[in-house]
């Protein structure tokens, strides 16, 4: 009876999709690094190192500030689901999406150097209409997270940084879909509001073995998030008034799916990067970095309810993501002393097993191609950069949801941000 709901309550909290690194974090937060597929760890010489490795703001001079975002365009398909229609095509909906970044960097002296950053390093979200297949385990699923990161950098050697910083999350989730009452076959459209925040740290390394040669490694803690007494809401079908069995029905709908509060933990997961950029020459530099994105901490999903739903004040599910590897390559060519040219590739994998993919968070390996220029005037640096990310095509023949089929996925990315030194 309650099997679509037990699905239900299982992802109610955090299903989130169409991110732009491995699971729902989204790794393009500054212009310049984005051009060469984030491959910047090592380099880390702009103010957005305040994100990538703060122990890079050292060889920065006075204050810099820089302010942009990324236009992020998705677009996803689902064919499926095999039980029903092996040839059936679903598209979510096209959407624009703008996460922001700002950053303020300060040299106190020539060895400490303060900074500020804010971006959303996960979110984004979905929509697959209300009507689609896949309306049991999701309609619509948003998630917006906003990072505040103060750091500090200090020079212990003329080569050699290293740098702290303290991080304060601010998140908020709205998930939708459609609940399935079996015994009358009825549908109600359930939303899930919630907000909250958590704390976390980042460390940064930058030592610049020689002239040419520079090594960097970043690290970011996990950030907790509980979400407590989210709004867990439902919309009953308009039924008849003067019907007494529709009205029957009608209570019966109430009582089960009665609107109440939930809450549930979400650990966001840890990030290291390491990084190593050689300049061949003075105008041509190249970068590689490994990241390992945590996700093995999304383990378990437990989900508590004030009121019962479905007959159940609790459920557990099992999650087990897993970690996963990026790998980056980018190089910047100079110009001149306004104009540098970029360009990057990138090779993400998937952080979802087969098993627990699903229509808000389809997920899979991808190939993503960067190329960017910047150019200075005066003091301005205004940086430009494009992303087309190919997500290899994802065929699900053993999902718990028993939802199988084919994923396919690609992304257009278009970042701007303008830096002010002074």
């Amino acid at each position: 009876m309650h099997k679509r709901l037990i699905v239900f309550l299982m992802t109610l909290c955090f299903s989130f999709t169409q991110s732009y690194s491995s699971g729902f974090s989204i790794y393009e937060q500054g212009t310049k690094s984005m051009a060469m597929a984030g491959a910047f760890v090592a380099q880390a010489n702009d103010a957005s190192a305040i994100f990538y490795n703060p122990a890079g703001i050292t060889s920065l001079k006075g204050w810099n500030v820089a302010l942009g975002g990324t236009i992020i365009q998705p677009q996803a398909h689902f064919i499926g689901p095999t039980a029903k229609d092996p040839n059936l095509y679903n598209a979510a909906k096209k959407e624009t999406f703008f996460p922001p970044h700002l950053y303020v960097s300060y040299a106190m002296n020539e060895k400490l150097s303060l900074g500020l950053g804010v971006y959303a390093p996960f979110g984004l979200a979905s929509d697959w209409g209300k009507d689609w297949p896949g309306k049991y385990l999701a309609t619509r699923s948003e998630l917006e997270a906003v990072f505040i990161n103060p750091v500090v950098a200090y020079k212990v050697m003329e080569n050699l940084s290293v740098s702290v910083g303290f991080e304060y999350a601010i998140a908020k989730v709205n998930l939708q879909k459609v609940v399935n009452y079996p015994i009358r076959n009825v549908d109600v459209y359930s939303t899930l509001e919630a907000s909250t925040t958590g704390m976390g740290f980042n460390l940064g390394l930058q030592y610049k073995v020689t002239e040419r040669l520079t090594f960097g490694a970043a690290y970011r803690s996990n950030v907790l998030l509980e979400f407590k007494d989210g709004d867990a809401t439902f919309d009953y079908p308009a039924l008849d008034a003067n019907d007494p069995e529709q009205q029957v029905i009608l209570a019966e709908l109430k009582a089960l799916f009665p609107n109440t509060k939930g809450s549930a933990d979400l650990e966001l997961p840890t990030l290291t990067a390491v990084g190593i950029a050689y300049d061949f020459t003075e105008k041509l530099t190249a970068e590689f970095d490994y990241l390992l994105i945590g996700w093995s901490s999304y383990d378990v999903l437990k989900v508590e309810f004030k009121d019962p739903v479905g007959g159940k004040t609790e459920t557990i599910s099992e999650r087990k993501y897993q970690n996963s590897a990026s790998y980056r390559f980018g190089m910047e060519y100079r110009l001149n002393e306004k104009l540098a040219l970029r360009a990057g590739y990138m090779r993400d994998n998937h952080a979802v097993p087969d098993e627990r993919v699903e229509p808000s968070l389809p997920e899979g390996d991808r190939n993503i191609y960067n190329i960017g220029f910047g150019y200075k005037m005066g003091n301005i640096t205004f940086d430009f950069a494009y992303m087309l990310l190919l997500q290899d095509d994802r065929e699900i023949t053993n999902s718990v949801d028993d939802f199988n089929g084919k994923y396919e996925s690609l992304a257009n990315l278009y970042g701007l941000t303008i830096g002010y030194a002074f």
